[in-house]
């Protein structure tokens, strides 16, 4: 006989998948409690696009309004060449806005953070500075050791703790000696061939002059060689930007680095020179900061199945990992998000108390449909930073070739990869009846 257990949810880590999941599964009334080892919502100096696909989800959670009122709508793309010429102007977010009629806002990933956390009507089912140190399982449940000491009682166990994800090394610890290559695919599932810079600063001249760097709702991308980088006014008086720079040597997990404020002033000692928008360098950009940092852009996909064959599931970026150019990782933790709790919610609809193999058969039609999402995103967003860096000839002579791509082209691309993306199918649909 099933134990009568009630269903819970265990969720390692409060960063966008963490905090996504908790709203998903309030709303579908299934129980949960959430630990993250560190604060909710640290002061990073991150920034996040935010696409339409995604604001839709969102929308269901009842939070995009807020998002919206604190932000404005993204219009327009400007490509400057590394002297500072404009070779392309795109109205390209404005038009995809028109055909969604929804925005596409970038805001601060501290700000995205506090909002997903201030949603939740029950705050006490979040447990800051706590972490996870082990666990076991049985038939009828799972048990969550805290870096505390203390046993959490749960019925499955969701990762969703980051590129540097602990579950993910613990259940990689767990198969090094049965299965080499599983053991292989969980710690050396990414790799790292730049970093960014990345930093928000007021959009204002250090002078004091009240004229803005950028003008709202503009992304500026600018190409160097083996180096690109761009600045978006998102927020009002913010400015976010990035300067992304080919590594000399590539490197794996777990080994890629992890850099210092002494390294990040070092790279802007070297580069900071490089036009950044019209006018400006990233010396001025990194002169006029509020907040900066510069980390690996880890990309991949880990391989093999995303759960344990038992009451363990990877999400997020413990399992997906794209560079930063394309704005995807947020949204396509939030998508995992989605899938998961579908097949969670359809699952408990049909039993309360499901077996093991209920729940590994339910994980499986996760993967199955988050994969290929996965697996597309990391591809866009691998090209794209080698054609912003003009990383080989044919790259530089597509880069000549753009402003010949028709408009029409490019919206119908962009739509093309938003349009597949889910929604919780539990809520009602925030489209149905627009006209």
């Amino acid at each position: 006989m099933a134990n009568p257990e009630s269903f819970k949810v265990i969720i390692a880590g409060g960063g966008i998948a963490g905090l996504a999941l908790a709203n998903a599964l309030e709303k579908a009334g299934v129980d949960f409690l959430l630990l993250e080892k560190r604060e909710i919502a640290p002061q990073t100096g991150a920034s996040i696009i935010i696409q339409c696909h995604t604001a839709r989800i969102l929308e269901q959670l009842g939070i995009w309004r807020e998002i919206c009122a604190a932000t404005f709508s993204l219009e327009g793309r400007l490509h400057f060449d590394e002297r500072g010429n404009l070779f392309d102007s795109s109205p390209i977010f404005k038009l995809v806005e028109e055909t969604t009629r929804r925005p596409i806002v970038l805001i601060e990933r501290r700000f995205f953070l506090d909002t997903l956390y201030n949603c939740l009507k029950d705050k006490s089912r979040v447990l800051t500075n706590i972490g996870v140190a082990s666990f076991w399982e049985d038939e009828h449940g799972i048990t969550v050791i805290t870096d505390h000491g203390d046993s959490i009682r749960g019925s499955i166990l969701v990762a969703a703790d980051g590129v540097h994800s602990t579950i993910r090394g613990l259940l990689a610890s767990a198969v090094s000696e049965t299965d080499p290559e599983r053991f292989q695919y969980l710690t050396k599932g990414f790799t790292s061939s730049y970093r960014a810079v990345f930093g928000t600063s007021a959009n204002g001249l250090r002078d004091g002059s009240t004229r803005p760097l950028l003008p709202e709702g503009i992304v500026h991308h600018v190409y160097h060689r083996n180096v690109s980088g761009l600045a978006a006014a998102g927020a009002k008086g913010l400015l976010f930007w990035f300067l992304f720079i080919k590594e000399e040597n590539p490197s794996t997990t777990p080994n890629c680095p992890r850099y210092t404020e002494t390294d990040t002033i070092e790279t802007i000692e070297k580069y900071g020179n490089l036009f950044a928008c019209p006018g400006y360098t990233f010396r001025d950009l990194w002169g006029a900061r509020s907040h900066a940092g510069m980390v690996s852009m880890e990309e991949g996909v880990v391989q093999g199945p995303w759960n344990n064959g038992g009451r363990v599931v990877l999400v997020g970026d413990s399992i997906c990992k794209t560079t930063v150019n394309s704005g995807f990782g947020g949204n396509l933790a939030v998508e995992g998000v989605c899938n998961l709790v579908n097949r969670l919610v359809s699952l408990l609809q049909r039993n309360q108390t499901p077996t093991t193999k209920d729940i590994v058969a339910t994980f499986d039609r996760y993967e199955q449909a988050q994969r290929p999402r996965a697996d597309i995103s990391v591809k866009i967003s691998h090209s794209t930073t080698r054609y912003e860096s003009m990383d080989s000839l044919w790259l530089r002579f597509l880069r000549w070739l753009s402003p010949w791509v028709p408009l029409s082209y490019q919206v119908k691309r962009f739509l093309s990869y938003m349009n597949p993306a889910p929604i919780l199918e539990f809520l009602p649909d925030p489209d149905s009846g627009r006209h």
